[in-house]
């Protein structure tokens, strides 16, 4: 849930940038990326325990 507030709260303040599909396109990579490295540390710890 955190993720997805940043990622509205980052949307909110790009939606006024002249490039948007540029900016979302920028959000969406920051978001998707968190959430590989979220469950590539998963993955990690189960392997480790």
């Amino acid at each position: 849930m955190r993720i997805e507030s940043e990622m509205v709260s980052r949307f909110n303040k790009t939606e006024k940038a002249e490039h948007m599909e540029n900016s979302l396109s920028k959000e969406l990579d920051f978001f998707f990326d968190n959430v590989m490295d979220t469950v590539v540390d998963y993955f990690k710890e189960e392997v480790i325990a």
